[in-house]
């Protein structure tokens, strides 16, 4: 990730959390990619607090689904403009030490 980049979180009227992320992505082979995603993430009051207090959650633990796309002017990575993505949180903590990790899939 190349810096600036950015991330909220909406908290919704039944608890959930929409987010709203936009970054760009540097490739070993130098090349941009901007990539911004909407998504919903869903917790019960325990997981939560389990992600308060810094524990690792995984995907079985809580709903976490995004919808990014990405654009690029690299022509090695052109594909990336004309397709639509889904992705799925593989696991995420809070605080020192924080990640978030995906698997991203293009739909076809």
């Amino acid at each position: 990730m190349v810096a600036p980049g950015a991330d909220w979180l909406r908290v919704m009227p039944g608890g959930n959390l929409r987010t709203d992320i936009r970054a760009t992505i540097k490739t070993d082979d130098d090349a941009l990619i901007y990539i911004t995603y909407n998504g919903i993430i869903s917790h019960t009051p325990q997981t939560f607090d389990r992600l308060m207090k810094g524990e690792t959650l995984t995907a079985k633990d809580h709903y976490f689904v995004t919808a990014p796309t990405l654009e690029t002017a690299s022509e090695k990575y052109a594909w990336l403009n004309q397709a639509q993505f889904v992705g799925k949180v593989v696991s995420v903590k809070l605080g020192e030490g924080s990640f978030v990790k995906y698997d991203i899939y293009a739909v076809r």
